[in-house]
C-alpha cells in the first residue's frame, strides 16, 4: 500500500458525515484504500512496534487464544492498529517471537498479514484514516484495523501458524454467526471516502462447516469463495440464510486444501470475521447513505479434523 501523504480533507468529510450517530464506532476510510484491498487477503506494511505483550495469551477459550498482540503505527495505514501472531507458542514462531522481543519504535519491521477491520475495540470518536495516530500506551488500544493473523514478520515466515490452536475451544457457529448477522451499520460514500458506523462486535475464533457454492477464485494473495455456513454440531440446516464469502491466504494449509475443492464440497474450519469491503462498496454507491446489516466475511485460519 502507498503511504498517505496527507489526511483526508475534513472540509469534504464534515458535510457528508457530520450526521453519523456513533452507536459504537465510526471508521472513515480512503476510497483508494478500500478499492485497493477489497478483494485481497493480505497487506504488507512497515510497522513501528510501540507496545507488545511479553508472552502469548494462555490457551483455553474466548480471548485466551494463544495469540500475541502488538500495537504500533504505520504510514501505510494511518490508523490505530494492532497486529497479532497466531499460535505464538508454537516452535514455528520462535524467530518472530525473538524479533518481537528485540523490536522498538526506532526500527520499523516489514509485516505481511491478513488485513482485518472489525468493531470489537472501537474508539468512542471517529477514526479517520490519515489523521495523526497517537502512540499507543499498551498492546491493545482502541482500534478497528488489525493485521491478524501475521504471515510474515521481518524475515520470518508465519504461514505455518495458520493451523488449529491446540486445546482451544472456539465459539460454535450457532452462537457466533447470529451475532455477526445482528450487527447494524450505516455506510456512507462521498466518492473520496467511505464511512462505516457499526454496533460493537465480538466473537473472534469460530468453528463451523462451510459448503462451497463454487470452485474458489484465485486472487493475487489467496483464494475467495462463497459458501453456506453450518454448525459442526448440526450440519443439516444452515446457520444463516444465503452465502458468505470465505478468505484463504496463499501458502497456508487452509488454502492448499481449499484449492482442491469444488462446488458442494464441505470443509470443517476455524475462522475469524472481518468487514467485507467489497460488499460495503456495492451497498454504499457514491453519494448514498445506507443502513444495513454490517457486511462481513470469514478469514479461514485453520482446517479442523472432521
Amino acid at each position: 500500500m502507498r503511504a498517505f501523504s496527507h489526511r483526508i480533507a475534513w472540509s469534504v468529510m464534515t458535510a457528508v458525515f457530520a450526521a453519523s450517530q456513533l452507536q459504537a464506532g465510526t471508521l472513515v476510510l480512503s476510497s483508494k484504500f478500500v478499492n485497493a484491498n477489497k478483494n485481497k487477503a493480505t497487506v504488507t506494511i512497515e510497522l513501528e512496534v510501540d507496545a507488545h505483550l511479553t508472552r502469548p495469551h494462555s490457551i483455553s477459550k474466548g480471548a485466551n487464544d494463544g495469540d500475541i498482540h502488538m500495537a504500533g503505527r504505520s504510514d501505510d495505514v494511518r490508523l490505530p492498529l494492532v497486529a497479532e501472531i497466531m499460535n505464538a507458542r508454537a516452535a514455528t514462531e520462535k524467530g518472530s517471537m525473538q524479533l518481537l522481543g528485540q523490536s522498538s519504535p526506532d526500527n520499523k519491521i516489514s509485516v505481511t498479514g491478513v488485513w482485518r477491520l472489525w468493531f470489537e475495540h472501537p474508539s468512542t470518536g471517529q477514526m479517520v484514516q490519515g489523521d495523526a495516530v497517537a502512540i499507543p500506551g499498551d498492546s491493545n488500544p482502541d482500534h478497528v484495523f488489525e493485521v491478524h493473523p501475521i504471515t510474515q514478520f521481518g524475515g520470518n515466515s508465519d504461514l505455518k501458524s495458520l493451523v488449529p490452536i491446540p486445546k482451544y475451544t472456539a465459539y460454535p457457529a450457532a452462537t457466533a454467526f447470529p451475532k455477526y448477522e445482528a450487527l447494524k451499520s450505516t455506510l456512507k460514500n462521498n466518492g473520496t471516502a467511505i464511512s462505516i458506523t457499526s454496533t460493537k462486535a465480538a466473537y473472534n475464533y469460530t468453528e463451523f462447516i462451510m459448503e462451497l457454492a463454487a470452485k474458489p477464485t484465485p486472487v493475487s494473495d489467496g483464494l475467495l469463495v462463497l459458501a453456506t455456513v453450518f454448525d459442526s454440531g448440526d450440519a443439516e440446516e444452515p446457520v444463516v440464510d444465503g452465502l458468505r464469502r470465505m478468505v484463504f491466504v496463499k501458502g497456508t494449509d487452509p488454502a492448499t486444501v481449499a484449492g482442491k475443492l469444488g462446488k458442494g464440497d464441505r470443509l470443517h474450519v476455524l475462522g475469524i470475521p472481518r468487514v467485507n469491503l467489497s460488499e460495503v462498496m456495492v451497498a454504499a454507491k457514491q453519494g448514498t447513505t445506507v443502513n444495513t446489516r454490517l457486511p462481513y466475511e470469514m478469514i479461514i485460519v485453520a482446517v479442523l479434523p472432521d
